[in-house]
């Protein structure tokens, strides 16, 4: 059977998302602190703790083994230890459940964070990281892609303020019956079919057993941001009512530079669809009918930008 084999060389990026106390994810009705993606982390330490192995054994009574049946151990969850090298309260909300600071800015900021002696309890997050492979100069690039779909009771370890770099821990471990399914973010690049080369979520829906996930994606990790995201970004297309001699237009989603997020391909609902590689909108015009749009990035692993009901009359 083919295989794809490469070494794994650094780490370029860290996605956390929010969670329900269950594992779930957020809704369209969440308050959009949704999820937040660093490069700010020096390192993603995964122990595993086990049930020891269980011996059977009895001997007869010339000593000679009579019974011997052992049990294999037993995964009960991983310890993941994850080191930051910079301060990001909003993430550090998501991993930790530890209430936010705001300022008095017109529109407030997160500023920092309260430590509580509950937090842990109500700590309930899902953690993916990405990893280089050797292949820095071939003309296809490949990463290594890990996820742990529930991960809970995090919480921010002990701190050393000193004349040195001070680094911050968060700890939390994995836990079943996750509810990550195919997952809310393109991951990866369809290799056959209509939408070969295109962005894709997980092929299959995880096992809900499943404590971690890895394999190999040619679609590159997102670009770190400071502060958190929103998990339904909408992708902007007016007017959403008229007729059908209404040209709408669809405006780009930006990036955390500030600039659109290109390439990306837009799908109009309409069985058309268009790759955008350049600008800051495209225009469209529609037959009579209700429809939805989506703008998917396609440079990197993000999730899908959707519209509002376009709604098209005669």
């Amino acid at each position: 059977m083919p295989a794809v084999c490469h070494s794994v060389v650094r780490a370029p990026a860290v996605r956390v998302t929010r969670l329900g106390v269950c594992g779930e994810l957020p809704t369209a009705e969440s308050d959009g602190c949704d999820y937040a993606v660093t490069e700010s982390f020096t390192e993603i330490a995964l122990t595993k703790v086990l049930q020891e192995r269980q011996d059977a054994l009895q001997l007869n009574a010339n000593g000679d083994i009579c019974v011997d049946v052992p049990k294999p151990p037993i995964l009960r969850w991983y310890e993941v230890t994850i080191t930051f090298c910079n301060v990001d309260p909003e993430l550090f909300n998501i991993v930790s459940a530890e209430p936010l600071v705001f300022n008095d800015a017109l529109t407030p900021e997160a500023i920092g964070w309260c430590t509580l002696p509950d937090s842990p309890a109500a700590s309930n997050f899902a953690l993916e990281f990405w990893t280089n492979t050797e292949d820095e100069c071939t003309t296809t690039t490949e990463f290594g892609y890990g996820v742990l779909p529930r991960l809970a009771q995090g919480m921010i370890g002990d701190v050393t303020i000193n004349n040195g770099n001070v680094n911050f821990t968060v700890t939390a471990i994995t836990r079943p019956a996750n509810q990550w399914e195919e997952g809310p973010y393109n991951v990866l690049l369809n290799e056959t079919g209509a939408n070969a080369g295109l962005p894709a979520p997980l092929l299959t829906d995880m096992n809900p057993n499943s404590h971690k996930c890895f394999f190999w994606t040619k679609l590159a990790p997102p670009p770190g941001d400071c502060g958190c995201q929103d998990l339904h970004p909408v992708f902007t297309v007016a007017p959403t009512t008229g007729d059908v001699t209404v040209v709408r237009v669809g405006t780009f989603p930006l990036g955390p530079d500030g600039d659109p997020i290109l390439p990306a391909v837009i799908d109009w609902g309409d069985t058309s669809s268009d790759t955008v590689t350049t600008g800051t909108s495209m225009n469209h015009t529609y037959a009579a009918g209700t429809y939805t749009a989506t703008y998917t990035p396609t440079g990197y692993s993000s999730p899908t930008y959707t519209s509002a009901t376009i709604t098209v009359t005669p």
